[in-house]
């Protein structure tokens, strides 16, 4: 009788070319993970308060329009001192295209020279507005330069709060509306 293990012999996987082969693969994969950075935005989101308690902080409502023509900045609120009537300038666009976000850094120094305990601003891009100018809008909010060393940077707003630009039309749809119902953001009614 003859047995099947004679027929096929005594044979055995060799590992060791395997081994190398997953070696060599992981060696790759660890050399290029090591390329892949995430990047991300520290923003927040907006949050809609329903108590009717006021508050006992003073605070300044700072705010940037993005907009296809420039910025609009705008300020007010209270302070310890007494109302605060705010700001309301617009910033137009240099004139190949980019936003002058050296003037919007000069503004909100002045506001923050007023308001120092404020953190937080309302950032309101336009709808079609690129993202690279959103990005540099938060940039241009966040610190400048120190006017003493130029190496160091001064924080202006920490918490930028990222928002949709909200259009005329549908400001008096919401206030006019009998229903309540909220159009939908870029949708039509």
């Amino acid at each position: 009788m003859v047995r099947r293990r004679d027929i096929e012999g005594d044979k055995e996987v060799d590992l060791a070319a395997l081994v190398d082969v997953l070696a060599n693969m992981l060696f790759f994969l660890l050399a290029t993970v090591t390329f892949l950075q995430l990047k991300t935005l520290n923003a927040a989101v907006p949050a809609l308060s329903t108590s009717d308690v006021p508050s006992e902080e003073k605070v300044v409502s700072v705010s940037v329009e993005v907009r296809k023509s420039g910025y609009i900045l705008k300020a007010s609120g209270e302070l310890p001192s007494g109302p605060y009537e705010g700001v309301d300038e617009r910033i137009a666009r240099n004139s190949d295209g980019s936003l002058d976000s050296k003037a919007l850094t000069k503004q909100l120094w002045e506001i923050k020279k007023v308001a120092n305990d404020t953190k937080n601003i309302t950032i309101l891009p336009e709808q079609g507005v690129a993202f690279e100018d959103i990005v540099l809008t938060m940039d241009a909010s966040r610190e400048m330069p120190s006017i003493l060393d130029s190496k160091k940077k001064v924080p202006l707003f920490t918490r930028p709060v990222l928002s949709d630009l909200t259009d005329e039309a549908e400001v008096e749809a919401v206030e006019g509306g009998d229903d309540g119902a909220v159009p939908e953001a870029g949708g039509e009614e």
